[in-house]
């Protein structure tokens, strides 16, 4: 197909995040991101360098070179099954975009 054809891909719940990923999220004290950032099936411990600061309801983090919140896999509930739809989503994107 040519670049003209091909469509968009839909990313379902995926793409609420700016960064999602099943291995980890590293930083750099100067870094910035705009949006939400998630890791799953990884514990909190993988996203490594922005200093994250869990809410009272643990369901999400905070860090200043983050606008808006840091999930993880371990966090409290509905955390957990929110990311565990949002990475088969990705995961369903990226099959679509490699097959269209």
């Amino acid at each position: 197909r040519s670049l003209a054809e091909v469509t968009s891909v839909d990313l379902g719940t995926a793409g609420n995040f700016a960064i999602l990923s099943k291995a980890g999220i590293s930083t750099v004290p100067t870094s910035a991101i705009t949006g939400d950032i998630g890791v799953s099936p990884i514990a909190a411990e993988a996203i490594t360098g922005f200093s994250l600061i869990q809410t009272t309801d643990r369901s999400k983090s905070t860090s200043v070179q983050v606008t808006g919140s840091a999930y993880a896999a371990d966090y409290a509930s509905p955390t957990p099954s929110t990311l565990t739809t949002a990475i088969g989503d990705m995961e369903r994107a990226f099959n679509d975009a490699a097959w269209s």
